[in-house]
């Protein structure tokens, strides 16, 4: 079995026939998000920005993962009746005649005791000093992995980040979409926040 890791995400699209495309209408309405953001959340988001400020360049990546990404999921609540968050599970699949598997950072998807169907993937946060691997690659064979688990076709939502920077990943059929990055370290932090609320609103449809 080859692991996500290895990955790079010319490889990805050369071997399983997928194309970026400059934009999809479905990235575009996600990033267009907005939301109401009161006293409270923006002191507690604003405090979260400030720590990512000071602690980017020295956090490794369980430290960015446990003193920021999680605190700032926390605060969205992303479980619903309908799907829930869970972390480091191992999915594969066989595509291609090649079976590829691996453990996914953070995935959003139906079931209760593991992840059934799988709508969304945060795979693959990465230092900002040093990073380790085609980021963008390991997340589209991950997310490549998970469409194919759906026994219906929906697009999937993926995320990357890199210190500071986020960018978020619609993959539909055999297109897929980036974002330009959102640094969470100045004021991006309440558009990311935005955004990963619409997340619920777009998984909702797929359900």
């Amino acid at each position: 079995m080859r692991n996500f890791d290895s990955w790079k995400y010319e490889e990805v699209e050369d071997t399983f026939g997928i194309k970026e495309v400059d934009s999809l209408p479905l990235l575009e309405e996600w990033i267009a998000a907005t939301f109401s953001v009161n006293e409270y959340l923006r002191a507690g988001l604003d405090r979260l920005k400030n720590k990512l400020k000071k602690k980017a360049k020295a956090w490794n990546e369980d430290e960015l993962k446990m003193f920021f990404i999680a605190p700032l999921l926390e605060e969205v609540e992303l479980e619903t009746e309908y799907f829930q968050p869970f972390t480091q599970r191992n999915f594969s699949s066989t595509i291609n005649d090649i079976e590829i598997g691996g453990r996914v950072d953070f995935v959003i998807a139906a079931g209760k005791r593991r992840p059934k169907v799988p709508y969304f993937c945060l795979h693959e946060y990465k230092q900002e000093e040093n990073p380790k691997g085609d980021a963008l690659g390991q997340l589209l064979i991950a997310m490549l992995v998970a469409q194919t688990i759906n026994e219906k076709e929906i697009p999937i939502l993926g995320v990357y980040i890199i210190g500071r920077n986020w960018f978020f990943v619609i993959l539909n059929g055999k297109e897929y979409a980036v974002s330009n990055e959102y640094n969470a370290s100045d004021d991006d932090i309440f558009q990311i926040f935005a955004i990963l609320q619409k997340s619920k609103e777009i998984m909702l449809r797929y359900v």
